[in-house]
C-alpha cells in the first residue's frame, strides 16, 4: 500500500457482493473530475457540478461509446469529503456485473483499483480522522450486535481519541519541563517538587485505568462469548440449542449420539454477541466416528469462554456425568439440570455432584428456564453492560499499546515516589507518551498503517 502514489486517483466497489437493489462504485484522488468527463454523460459535465450534489445520467465506454450503466451520480469535492479528496459514487443496479463494467471502465480511464481500506487510510493520512476513529469504522462494519455497533460509533466520533492525546499532550508537558530544569538549572527557574509532577500524573493513571477496564467490556462486544455445550448424548444439549437460538439449527432425535460433529450458531443477547456451540455427547464410546466428535467436544471445551455442562435429571447421575463434571473442575461453568417438565424430574443428586457450582434448572422443550440461563451466562462472563458506555472497541494492536503505556506510567510515578529523580522518570513517561502516540496514530510507521488497512474491505 505505501508503494502507491499519495494521491492517484483509486477506484473500488463500496457495496457487498452478490444480488441487490444497488451497486455503488467509488472514486477518489485527483483525476477524479477528468475520469468522470470522459465516462459520464448527462445534463452536466461531473466538472462543472456543485459539490454535495446528485444527478442522473449514463456511465459510457469511451471507446466503443456504449452505454455501461443508468445512474446517479453523487459529486463531493475537496476537502469536504470522505477522503478529503475530491471524490464521485456512482450509484448504479445491484448485482457484480454491472458494478464489475463500471469499475472496468474507470480503471481503464485513468484510475486504479484501490487496496483494502485505502479510502479511510486517506481520511487518515489527510487529516480527517484519527487512527482509532479508522479502526472504529472497521469495527462498525464488523460489529455483530446494536451494542457493538453504538460502541464503534462513539469511538468514531473522536471522544475516546481526544482524551487519550490530551494524556499524551500532558506528559509531554511534563517531560519538557523536566529536560528545561535539567538544562537551564542556574537560571532561576520555578522550583517543581516530585509531589507536583505526581499531582498531575496520578489523575491520569487513574483515567488511562478506568479506559482499559471499560475496554475490558467492549473487547466482549467486539469478540463475543464463546459458549460451548456439553454433556453425554441426550441428555437436550441441541433442543436447548434449538430453544436459545430460536430456529431447528442441530437434529433432535431420540435416538442417542445423532450429533456427531460440532454446530455453531451465533444470537445476540442483551446486545452481546454469544457464539453456542452444540457438542457430541461426552461419553466412553467404540464407535470411531463418535470417538471423533468426542475428541472435538473436548477441544471445544478447552476453547469456550463459558461451559453449559447439560444433565438429564430424570434420572441418577452416572459415570459419564461425573466424569464432566471432574473436567470441569477450576472453570467457571453453568450446570444445567434439564427436563424439569417431566414426573420423573429429580435434581437432588445433580445438586450434590456439583456442589458449589451455578445451575439453572430448564426445560428445552418448552424454553422453561431459558432466561435464566441466558443470565446467568452474562454474569459468569463477568460481563457489565454498564462498562462498555464509555469505553474504547479495543483490538489486539490497541490492548497491547494501553497496557504498554500505563506499564510505562506506573513505573514513572514509582520512580517519582521513590524519590530517585525527575530525569529517571522522565524516561519511563517519554515511552507512555510515544505508546499513547502510536494508539492514535500520532506516531507510527507504514508497516504498521499497511496492517491495520489491510483488515477492511475493499471499497471503504
Amino acid at each position: 500500500m505505501t508503494s502507491q502514489a499519495p494521491n492517484d486517483t483509486i477506484s473500488a466497489i463500496g457495496t457487498p457482493p452478490g444480488e441487490g437493489g444497488l451497486c455503488v462504485v467509488r472514486m477518489s484522488g485527483s483525476d477524479t473530475f477528468a475520469i468522470a468527463d470522459r465516462v459520464f454523460k448527462g445534463a452536466s459535465r461531473p466538472s462543472e457540478c456543485g459539490t454535495h450534489t446528485i444527478h442522473h445520467g449514463h456511465v459510457i465506454d469511451p471507446r466503443s461509446r456504449e452505454r455501461v450503466d443508468e445512474v446517479l451520480m453523487s459529486v463531493f469535492r475537496s476537502p469536504r469529503t470522505y477522503t478529503r479528496e475530491d471524490l464521485i459514487e456512482f450509484s448504479g443496479h445491484g448485482g457484480m456485473v454491472p458494478g464489475g463494467m463500471i469499475l472496468d471502465v474507470l480503471i481503464r480511464s485513468g484510475a486504479r483499483l484501490a487496496e483494502p481500506g485505502e479510502f479511510t487510510k486517506r481520511a487518515f493520512l489527510n487529516g480527517r480522522i484519527d487512527l482509532l476513529q479508522a479502526e472504529a469504522v472497521g469495527e462498525l462494519i464488523r460489529a455483530r450486535t446494536d451494542a457493538c455497533a453504538r460502541a464503534a460509533l462513539r469511538q468514531l466520533n473522536g471522544t475516546c481519541s481526544q482524551q487519550i492525546d490530551e494524556f499524551r499532550i500532558k506528559l509531554i508537558q511534563i517531560i519538557a519541563y523536566i529536560e528545561v530544569t535539567l538544562d537551564f538549572t542556574e537560571e532561576g527557574l520555578p522550583d517543581i517538587t516530585p509531589r507536583t509532577f505526581l499531582d498531575q500524573l496520578r489523575p491520569v493513571r487513574e483515567a488511562l485505568g478506568r479506559l482499559i477496564k471499560s475496554s475490558h467490556e467492549t473487547r466482549v462486544l467486539r469478540d463475543g462469548i464463546r459458549v460451548a455445550l456439553l454433556g453425554k448424548p441426550n441428555v437436550g444439549k441441541s433442543s436447548l440449542l434449538n430453544m436459545l437460538t430460536a430456529r431447528d439449527r442441530a437434529i433432535v432425535h431420540p435416538e442417542s449420539g445423532t450429533t456427531r460433529d460440532t454446530i455453531e450458531e451465533s444470537v445476540d443477547i442483551r446486545g452481546v454477541p454469544i457464539v453456542f456451540v452444540d457438542t457430541a455427547g461426552i461419553r466412553k464410546t467404540s464407535n470411531r466416528v463418535e470417538q471423533q466428535g468426542v475428541i472435538r467436544s473436548r477441544s471445544e471445551l478447552e476453547q469456550a469462554d463459558i461451559p453449559l455442562a447439560v444433565f438429564d435429571a430424570t434420572s441418577p447421575p452416572d459415570d459419564d456425568d461425573r466424569q464432566l463434571v471432574k473436567m470441569l473442575s477450576g472453570r467457571a461453568a453453568v450446570f444445567i439440570f434439564n427436563k424439569c417438565d417431566l414426573d420423573a424430574y429429580d435434581p437432588n443428586a445433580y445438586l450434590e455432584l456439583t456442589a458449589g457450582g451455578r445451575w439453572i434448572r430448564t426445560s428445552a422443550k418448552h424454553g422453561d428456564g431459558l432466561e435464566n440461563l441466558r443470565e446467568a451466562i452474562l454474569e459468569t462472563a463477568r460481563f457489565d453492560p454498564a462498562g462498555f458506555e464509555s469505553g474504547l472497541v479495543v483490538n489486539a494492536r490497541q490492548g497491547e499499546l494501553l497496557d504498554q503505556a500505563k506499564t510505562s506510567l506506573d513505573r514513572g510515578i514509582g520512580v517519582l515516589e521513590e524519590g530517585l529523580g525527575a530525569e529517571m522518570a522522565a524516561v519511563d513517561l517519554r515511552e507512555c507518551a510515544h505508546r499513547l502516540g502510536v494508539l492514535v496514530g500520532k506516531e507510527i510507521g507504514d508497516a504498521v498503517l499497511d496492517h491495520v488497512f489491510s483488515r477492511f474491505c475493499i471499497g471503504k
